[in-house]
């Protein structure tokens, strides 16, 4: 495996994702959110879908943040463009693997 970005983005960079990562965890497992949805009749769809789909995701971008592994694609190997990687922290593919996908 490729060193990490660390050379790419810096430290700081990736701090700052390792902070998104974390928070969006924390959001979607909210006790006291996930409480006031269990009284008004069970956790939304959304919720579940969060916890089912997307928080595992999340911890396996922290994963790879802790073992140098972050913000590489998994199909290719080239680094995930640092945008999108801004806006879906968990990303685990490049654009351009992406598109040969969805062509």
């Amino acid at each position: 495996m490729f060193s990490v970005h660390r050379g790419n983005f810096g430290s700081q960079f990736l701090k700052k994702q390792e902070k998104r990562i974390q928070t969006r965890i924390e959001k979607y497992n909210d006790p006291e959110r996930i409480k006031e949805e269990l009284k008004n009749g069970g956790l939304s769809d959304y919720t579940k879908y969060k916890q089912k789909n997307l928080v595992p995701k999340l911890r396996k971008a922290l994963h790879k943040i802790h073992t140098n592994q972050y913000g590489y694609c998994e199909k290719c190997n080239q680094p995930i463009e640092i945008k999108r990687l801004e806006i879906i922290p968990a990303a685990e593919h490049c654009l351009k693997c992406i598109k040969v996908n969805n062509s």
